[in-house]
């Protein structure tokens, strides 16, 4: 299992801040919670509101400023917002979503509304991506809490997973969690999704374990492994085998305009993955899981260079003639196993 990459000076991670948001709630005044995890952001946000709103004080103790519906975010807001005192609860919680600042240099005058959060309220910013290196991101630093909400490790969504279906009296076995994680890419909110619906199929069947049957016929199609599967079988020049995998995977009904635009993708990547050479150094960069990368420079020393690069413009010239008609879209995703599992190695 891959190791979580090392954390910027002065952040915290997920489990540091929640067990400070648990126990030491009071320590908390200014928040940036950054990161491409939305099941923890989420989780986070309605804790936070359970901690500090009082019940009934939504609507006078707790405002909410997102910018991706319209809301406009600026510092005098924030300000005159922060320093209304509370009415039926102890403190007032500000959360502001997409503010845009982390992109952008602000002044002196900005930085001591930061500064300067009354500890009557509690300002929670929510943003995609931070730049450690900005100005801005070292005030949130110096000021408040910084959070950075990665894609949990695998490991950690093992866990997550098995408490999930305990929740309804259910066991999964180690197997079958592995196919479900896979299946939705470790994105948690995918996987909470199909574990409602494999409960719900298990109660009315009468199971009290979750196996991989259970999962292949509840869940979507495992298309990343299934991907990793022909592109193996293309890395060792047996396209015979990469064809007839391609072939079971459309029998499950899975779209094959998906499965063009996967193997694309997954090309684009292993040609990454081949100039890389790293696992810990792509996954940085891609902001992918570390795991998953060191999957795809294993699988990229099947392939020479020349190679994936072949491979991956012949793709796009026939991506754009099955967008033009002038091919049909199964027989040029054939066209492209064809050729991957071709040539020299």
């Amino acid at each position: 299992m891959a190791k979580a990459k090392a954390l910027p000076k002065g952040v915290i991670d997920y489990r540091g801040f929640f067990n400070r948001l648990n126990n030491e709630p009071d320590t908390l005044s200014l928040i940036l919670l950054y990161g491409e995890e939305q099941y923890l952001i989420d989780g986070a946000l309605k804790t936070a509101k359970k901690k500090f709103i009082s019940d009934g004080g939504d609507t006078v103790d707790f405002n909410l400023i997102d910018t991706r519906s319209d809301d406009e975010f600026s510092f005098s807001k924030l300000e005159e917002m922060a320093s209304m005192p509370p009415w039926m609860s102890d403190r007032r919680l500000i959360i502001i979503k997409q503010s845009g600042i982390m992109g952008r240099d602000i002044d002196e005058k900005d930085l001591e509304v930061l500064k300067n959060i009354p500890s009557s309220s509690v300002v929670i910013f929510v943003e995609d991506s931070a730049d450690a290196k900005r100005k801005i991101f070292k005030a949130f630093v110096q000021y408040g809490t910084v959070v950075q909400m990665s894609v949990m490790e695998e490991d950690s969504i093992r866990v997550l997973v098995s408490k999930m279906f305990a929740k309804y009296n259910l066991t999964i076995d180690s197997t079958a969690a592995d196919s479900l994680i896979s299946r939705c890419g470790s994105d948690m909110l995918s996987i909470q999704g199909e574990i409602a619906k494999i409960a719900l199929y298990c109660q009315n069947a009468g199971f009290g374990r979750v196996d991989d049957v259970i999962i292949e016929e509840c869940c979507r199609p495992d298309l990343n492994s299934r991907i990793f599967d022909i592109m193996d079988a293309c890395g060792r020049k047996d396209p015979a085998k990469a064809l007839g995998a391609l072939n079971n995977l459309i029998l499950t009904r899975e779209p094959v305009i998906t499965i063009r635009v996967q193997v694309i993708n997954h090309l684009k990547r292993l040609i990454m993955a081949k100039e890389i050479g790293n696992a810990k150094k792509m996954a940085v960069s891609l902001k992918m899981n570390e795991f998953y990368a060191n999957k795809l420079i294993g699988q990229a020393g099947s392939f020479s260079m020349n190679r994936l690069v072949s491979t991956y413009l012949a793709a796009c010239a026939s991506d754009s003639d099955v967008k033009h008609g002038l091919i049909d879209e199964r027989y040029a995703l054939e066209i492209i196993l064809v050729k991957a599992g071709t040539g020299e190695r």
